[in-house]
């Protein structure tokens, strides 16, 4: 049984209004246990609203949510259950720290849940070391971190409930290239290390590539393609259709091979890349 799925969920803006919008139609996706799926999408494509759907913090028009075979909206009860198992980082969430120390502000989701002041401090210490934040910082105010720091912290707020999905909304956005690596390889680190699922939305195709084990592709508020990375990212066209392109690694690899050198182009990584740009040297003589 899948760990989370949705039953035609749809949703509409603006319900008999002028300003009517229908964001999600018939929206069917099923979550596996353990997987990290990426959620792609132009703006204002539905994956947003589909993803403040499974915490149950917007309840659909229609359709159902199901965590673990359970409707979340079957009653209040249920929708409180389903929003400690199911972790939700906003776009930009250092933008919601408040307290005047780390410490607190990674505390308080667990202190929400009504557990012990022990019990509160060992999630608070578990999730600060999977996103490697230091001892020094956590009698310090959050303010006076860096930004890269402060989406660290602000991502451990939700760790530290120790949901069993965690849905990150463009965990990336507005970091150097050092800081999205790095914190695209802690979130691998927290995954692996505790078997949790996790979905990622981005608009990075390259992030999705490095780290997805499967894609689903949002378009109009519908589900346009779903599959592996590969499934997905070598069906160029279709993504050109829906407004977007292949990593950029992939699109050198197509230009490649449109200018005659034989090359793979089912390439979406920087390690795919090295180990076909290093076959086909050594097939030429040029390494040995």
């Amino acid at each position: 049984m899948p760990i989370l799925e949705t039953q035609n969920l749809s949703y509409v803006y603006g319900e008999n209004t002028p300003f009517r919008v229908q964001a999600l139609k018939d929206v069917n996706i099923s979550i596996e246990k353990g997987e990290l799926v990426g959620v792609i999408g132009h703006t204002g494509s539905g994956k947003s609203t589909l993803m403040q759907h499974l915490d149950g913090l917007v309840k659909p028009t229609s359709g159902k949510v199901l965590l673990e075979g359970e409707d979340i909206n079957a009653s209040k009860a249920a929708t409180r259950a389903a929003r400690f198992k199911v972790g939700l980082c906003f776009q930009y969430p250092e933008y919601q720290l408040f307290e005047s120390t780390v410490y607190r502000d990674i505390a308080f989701g667990p202190h929400n849940m009504g557990l012990s002041m022990e019990e509160v401090d060992e999630r608070v210490r578990r999730a600060a070391d999977y996103l490697e934040i230091r001892d020094a910082w956590m009698e310090k105010s959050p303010f006076d971190l860096s930004g890269g720091e402060k989406r660290r912290v602000a991502i451990a707020g939700v760790l530290a409930m120790e949901p069993e999905i965690l849905i990150l909304d463009e965990p990336t956005a507005g970091l150097d290239p050092r800081g999205r690596a790095q914190i695209a390889s802690l979130i691998e680190k927290y995954r692996v290390s505790t078997g949790s699922t996790v979905m990622i939305v981005s608009h990075s195709m390259d992030d999705i590539a490095e780290s997805a084990t499967r894609v689903i592709v949002m378009d109009n508020g519908t589900v346009a393609l779903s599959g592996t990375v590969d499934e997905v990212f070598r069906e160029v066209q279709t993504l050109a259709q829906h407004g977007l392109d292949v990593p950029q690694i992939t699109r050198v690899f197509l230009d490649l091979r449109a200018r005659g050198v034989q090359v793979r182009t089912d390439i979406y990584t920087e390690k795919q890349a090295r180990r076909e740009l290093v076959g086909l040297l050594r097939k030429e003589g040029v390494l040995q």
